[in-house]
């Protein structure tokens, strides 16, 4: 067992999540006749997977890539599930991919328990088994206002997010117009032992975006954005009719990204969002 400095039970009063989702992704058959791959179990699973989901999430929304050849897109979403018009959380289904996105509201018990439900689903409308897995993703993006067009991103970065980022003393030297970047896209990936596979944690700048239904922020705000992903590809990934595992797998994935994300906030900005226990 990992060991862990910020406790489960660390809680918010507010907070900077612009989305969280799991994804999973199952593996596709090639066709040998044109060389592409196909679920061709996604078509007689597509209505009775929305019949069995429909009772929690029964607003339907066909996405204008539903519309092309079902192996022309292979692990790309074609279809959501609303709880209700633009009410989050959603459910999306696509051949070989599904996955379950949240924003606000959020806790991990209530993200936890509609992954479950989701797999509990998609079983169900493939008559009890898919293929063997090809990657199981979990994936937090967390937004921060901060206008990067006229402050230094890396002195944010030292003093909000305990990161420090330093270039060389004569970068960019007399050649820009800035002393500072204005804008940042950096990325770091681990080799992870529990649960085994690999964590990416993104580190960027942007523009808070248009979300149906929730606005973390005032759209088109400039942010700093921190991304945390954990993923299992292949044998490192649970076999999908296999629920408990994929579970555990859930919670291990959790655990690491619940540790690192206190990690980065652990200061003024965890003050800010009003950190404590239960």
């Amino acid at each position: 067992m990992s060991k862990t400095k910020y406790p489960t039970d660390m809680m918010l009063d507010f907070s900077p999540l612009g989305e969280a989702w799991l994804e999973i992704r199952w593996q596709l058959q090639p066709v040998k006749l044109t060389g592409q791959a196909q679920d061709p179990d996604f078509p007689f699973a597509l209505g009775p997977f929305y019949k069995l989901v429909s009772s929690k999430y029964q607003h339907r929304k066909d996405l204008e890539v539903s519309r092309a050849p079902i192996d022309l897109f292979p692990h790309v979403v074609r279809h959501q599930f609303w709880t209700g018009e633009a009410v989050w959380p959603v459910l999306q289904l696509g051949p070989g991919v599904a996955t379950v996105n949240f924003t606000k509201p959020y806790n991990w018990a209530m993200f936890r328990a509609e992954s479950q439900f989701l797999i509990e689903k998609l079983l169900e409308a493939y008559n009890g088994s898919l293929p063997p897995t090809e990657s199981i993703t979990l994936r937090y993006q967390n937004l921060e206002k901060f206008d990067y067009s006229s402050m230094d991103i890396t002195s944010f970065l030292s003093s909000e997010l305990n990161t420090v980022f330093q270039l060389p003393k004569n970068v960019p030297g007399t050649f820009a117009k800035k002393a500072f970047p204005i804008g940042m896209n950096l990325q770091t990936e681990f080799e992870l032992l529990d649960p085994p596979g690999s964590a990416t944690i993104a580190i960027s700048t942007g523009a808070q975006g248009k979300q149906p239904g929730v606005q973390v922020l005032a759209e088109n705000q400039n942010v700093a954005i921190w991304q945390l992903d954990v993923a299992s590809r292949a044998e490192n990934a649970p076999a999908l009719s296999d629920l408990p595992s994929v579970l555990k797998w859930l919670d291990s994935a959790h655990a690491a990204i619940h540790e690192w994300f206190f990690s980065f906030v652990d200061g003024k900005l965890l003050s800010h969002y009003g950190g404590k226990h239960k």
